[in-house]
């Protein structure tokens, strides 16, 4: 029922100082498995950037991470009613007690109102872009109908009211590199079961099937930073190949200290203790539910006993 966790790239406790800052990176892939809008400034299509001569649609990282947040939350409320407090919801924090739960113990969490507090982030999360080709005129056309099913009211006047939407569509992906900064395997797990397990992002997601499939490709282990950048690797290492990109990508940059394991060339096969650790986040174990709560209890009591003491 156990995990075994690396020696490298994690600390043995939680801490409120990081006197050490080891890391680990999650090379996750997220595949497009049906049009999905991703909206920041503009209501009706991504941000983009620029590569080479292909417009590339642009993700801020916390579109990804505030779903997967969602994921994390809803586990432990299954898992064990004491894993989070009754009073405590999601970007309404209460008290700084009542809001300790693994969700703001590894991502972070700032209080305000009447207690002012704030609990740093392990989590790392950077921007992410289309690794093809973001089509501008491949528009999506809604029409706003009425109670009839058509676009003429009781009084036959004709709705006007159309909506245009520029989606990123299906065979498109995206590559995101996930930094854990002194982080806990608790917390590692927690992620890891957060990017398994969620499958609907984007803008009006409540319309749409499971829309984002996502992989996680490879994992670097370091004693200090290994941190990755997707602009970076599209800009100078992306050729319309993913993994032959990654690979000399990964060759370019990597530090004497990195362990990196993935399924592509040049990256050491994946160990038995990250296979047994995705069987459990990805809950195709038989016991996964029975270790993530042991976990998960585990990494709360110690963050717990280190912040308000153990009375």
């Amino acid at each position: 029922m156990t995990l075994e966790y690396p020696d490298k790239g994690l600390v043995e406790s939680f801490s409120i100082y990081r006197k050490t800052k080891p890391s680990v990176t999650l090379v996750v892939r997220r595949d497009v498995m049906e049009p999905t809008l991703f909206r920041n400034s503009s209501h009706d299509r991504a941000e983009t950037q620029e590569f080479g001569d292909k417009l590339h649609a642009q993700v801020n990282g916390e579109k990804f991470t505030s779903k997967e947040r969602l994921t994390g939350l809803a586990l432990q409320r299954q898992l064990d009613e004491s894993l989070v407090h009754d009073n405590y919801t999601y970007n309404e924090p209460a008290g700084f007690e009542e809001s300790l739960n693994a969700g703001t113990i590894t991502y972070g969490l700032a209080g305000t109102g009447e207690q002012d507090f704030a609990i740093k982030s392990r989590v790392v999360e950077g921007y992410t872009y289309t690794t093809d080709e973001y089509d501008l005129m491949n528009k999506e056309t809604r029409n706003a109908v009425y109670e009839s099913g058509t676009m003429r009211d009781s009084d036959d006047n004709q709705s006007e009211a159309l909506f245009d939407f520029v989606k990123v569509q299906p065979g498109n992906d995206l590559v995101h590199f996930i930094t854990l900064e002194a982080s806990t395997g608790p917390m590692l797990l927690y992620v890891l079961h957060n990017i398994l397990n969620t499958g609907k992002y984007g803008a009006r997601e409540t319309r749409t099937g499971r829309n984002i499939r996502n992989e996680v490709v490879g994992i670097i282990l370091g004693d200090h930073d290994t941190a990755l950048s997707t602009g970076e690797f599209l800009m100078e290492y992306y050729e319309g190949d993913f993994e032959t990109g990654l690979q000399t990508y990964l060759e370019a940059v990597q530090r004497t200290d990195w362990e990196v394991y993935g399924d592509f060339e040049g990256a050491t096969s994946f160990p038995d203790w990250f296979t047994r650790l995705h069987d459990v986040a990805s809950r195709t174990a038989d016991d996964a539910d029975e270790v993530l709560a042991e976990e998960l209890r585990q990494l709360k009591d110690e963050a717990s006993d280190v912040l308000f003491g153990d009375d």
